[in-house]
């Protein structure tokens, strides 16, 4: 084997490993909130993630990741750096929402009956809200980044409603 082609083949092997754990480093630090905004201009969302009384840092609280909710696909993670690189992306960022599935592959639903059952016939996770029973949408109510919309309850259910502090809510009069 000549000289030249051995140093191609320890350069080749070299770079593999460098990648190999190049890509676990990234891969592993992505998973922080601190490397999502590197890239996404999303401070607010990270500011409720890490404090404040939103839903997300209850989330950061109980260890739950950017990625345990926003599970982006590689096609996803290319457009996003395109947009970031060309500069190409809405200040402030747009609000996502959320299918019902994505909330309850972690909040059961049965356990949330239960401890909602106090609410009565006004509970709006019993299913009585939606043609066929169906659950009102998670994000009718519940916002993770952003105040809770209690005012979807008071449009028909103007009760004084007693929630806890992390329920800063957008009132009716408001957006």
């Amino acid at each position: 084997m000549s000289k030249r082609r051995k140093y191609t083949i320890i350069g080749l092997i070299v770079a593999a490993i460098v990648g190999f754990i190049s890509f676990h480093q990234i891969e592993a630090a992505s998973h922080k909130a601190e490397f999502c905004i590197m890239c996404h201009n999303m401070q607010p969302e990270y500011d409720s993630f890490t404090k404040g009384n939103m839903l997300a840092k209850k989330h950061n609280d109980a260890n739950v990741t950017c990625h345990d909710c926003h599970v982006p696909t590689i096609a996803e993670q290319l457009n996003e750096v395109r947009m970031y690189v060309t500069g190409d992306f809405e200040m402030p960022a747009k609000q996502r929402g959320f299918k019902n599935e994505q909330c309850v592959s972690c909040h059961k639903i049965d356990d949330i009956r239960k401890k909602t059952a106090h609410y009565g016939l006004s509970n709006p996770h019993n299913g009585t809200h939606n043609r066929d029973n169906e659950m009102l949408e998670c994000q009718s109510c519940h916002a993770v980044h952003h105040p809770q919309k209690l005012n979807t309850c008071m449009s028909c259910h103007p009760i004084d409603w007693k929630v806890d502090s992390s329920w800063k809510m957008y009132l009716p009069s408001e957006k």
